[in-house]
C-alpha cells in the first residue's frame, strides 16, 4: 500500500459500492474520527446532475438560470444530509462563482465539515462507484474506498428494503452490474494506490484491524473513538434511516448479520444468486455452495437479464441505473395479481413482501 503524499492528506475520499453492502456502517465509523466528516448521502453526481454531460463538468453548457436550477435541485435533494447548514447562504456562495459542476458539491461538503470542526470530508453515495472517472477529475487527490459484501447477503438485505424490488434475480443482476460496470470502471480509471477494497465481513469480524489499514490508506491515524461511533450515530443519520433500513447501524459493530442470508434465501435462491454473481464472488473471495442452478431459475435469470438491459438502455444518461420494479409488476398490481418475484415458495415472507402485497 502506498501512503498518501502530504498534499493528498486533506483531499476528499469517496466510499462507494453496491447498496446494502455496509457503506453506511463504514461512513459512521469514519465520521467518528476527529478529522473526518462524512455526511449522509448527498447523491450529487447520480442525483440532480446525472442526465447532464458530467464528464464536461468544467463547462456544462448551462445558462445562468439552468445552472441555478441544478444547484437548487441538488440542495433540495441533499437538504436532510446537510442539516443544519444555512442552505440559502450556501446557495449564494455557490452561485457567486464559475458555473461548473464541482463547485456546489465541494462547497456543500466543505461547509458541512467546517460546521462539525473537521479538517477533511468524505462522501458516501454508493452509486458514485459508476462516476469514479469524473470524481477523480474533479478531485485529483481523491481516494476511493470500495465496500463489497457477499452477494448472497447483499441480495437478502435488498429484499427487505422498500427501494428495491422484492425479487432475488433482479437484485442479483443489480449487484452484477455494480461489478461489471462499476467496480471494473473503478479499477480502469483510478490508480491502484488511490483505491482500496474493504470487505464487509472483514469490517465486522475484525473492525479495529480493518480500520487501522483503512486509516493508513487515507493517511490518518487510527482513533479508538471510531469504534464507539454508535454512541452518537443517530445524530448523523436521517430519522427515516434510524427508524428503518439502517437501524442496525446505530448499534456497536457486530458480525451477527454475516450469515443471516441463510435464513432469508432458499436453496434455489442461493443457486441463482451464485450463478448470476459468479464473477463478483470469485473476484472478492466468496465461495459458492450450491451444487447447481435449477433450469427454471436459469431461464428466469436469462429473461430478467434481458429486461434489465432494456431498462438501462432506456436510461442512457444514468450510469448507475438500477431496476426497481419486476417485469409487468405495475400491470399485475392493477389486475390484482400482485408482483411475481420468482422467489422460492418455501422462503418466509419478509417485510418487503408484505409491503408490496398490501
Amino acid at each position: 500500500m502506498v501512503a498518501p503524499a502530504q498534499a493528498d492528506r486533506d483531499a476528499p475520499f469517496f466510499v462507494v459500492g453496491a447498496n446494502r453492502s455496509g457503506t453506511t456502517l463504514l461512513r459512521l465509523l469514519l465520521n467518528a474520527h476527529s478529522r473526518l466528516a462524512v455526511p449522509e448521502e448527498v447523491e450529487f453526481l447520480h442525483g440532480s446532475v446525472a442526465p447532464l454531460a458530467v464528464r464536461d463538468w468544467r463547462r456544462p453548457g448551462l445558462t445562468p438560470d439552468a445552472y441555478a436550477a441544478v444547484v437548487d435541485a441538488f440542495l433540495a435533494r441533499a437538504r436532510e444530509a446537510l442539516v443544519p447548514l444555512d442552505l440559502e447562504a450556501l446557495r449564494a456562495d455557490v452561485l457567486d462563482g464559475p458555473a461548473d459542476l464541482r463547485r456546489p458539491y465541494r462547497l456543500a461538503l466543505d461547509a458541512w465539515a467546517r460546521h462539525h470542526g473537521k479538517a477533511r470530508w468524505g462522501e458516501k453515495t454508493p452509486g458514485n462507484l459508476f462516476y469514479a472517472d469524473v470524481l477523480l477529475d474533479m478531485f485529483p487527490g481523491a481516494r476511493f474506498v470500495h465496500v463489497v459484501r457477499d452477494p448472497r447477503a447483499g441480495v437478502a438485505s435488498m429484499l427487505g428494503a422498500s427501494f428495491f424490488p422484492d425479487d432475488v434475480v433482479l437484485n442479483a443482476l443489480a449487484r452484477r452490474h455494480h461489478h461489471r460496470a462499476g467496480a471494473v470502471g473503478l479499477e480502469r480509471h483510478v490508480p491502484a494506490e488511490r483505491r482500496m477494497t474493504v470487505r464487509y465481513e472483514d469490517l465486522v469480524e475484525a473492525p479495529e484491524a480493518t480500520l487501522r489499514v483503512l486509516c493508513a490508506f487515507l493517511g490518518e491515524p487510527f482513533e479508538p473513538a471510531m469504534l464507539r461511533f454508535h454512541e452518537g450515530a443517530a445524530a448523523f443519520m436521517k430519522p427515516s434511516a434510524v427508524a428503518g433500513h439502517n437501524a442496525a447501524a446505530t448499534g456497536p459493530v457486530t458480525a451477527g448479520r454475516v450469515e443471516a442470508w441463510r435464513d432469508r434465501l432458499g436453496p434455489s435462491d442461493v443457486a441463482v444468486v451464485e450463478r448470476v454473481c459468479a464473477g463478483e464472488m470469485a473476484a472478492f473471495g466468496y465461495a459458492a455452495e450450491a451444487p447447481s442452478c435449477p433450469p427454471g431459475r436459469r431461464v428466469e435469470a436469462w429473461a430478467k437479464a434481458a429486461y434489465s438491459r432494456l431498462q438501462r438502455w432506456r436510461h442512457p444518461g444514468v450510469r448507475h441505473y438500477t431496476v426497481r420494479h419486476v417485469p409487468f409488476g405495475r400491470l399485475r398490481a392493477r389486475l390484482g395479481r400482485g408482483p411475481s418475484g420468482g422467489l422460492e415458495a418455501a422462503r418466509p415472507a419478509g417485510e418487503g413482501e408484505a409491503r408490496l402485497r398490501t
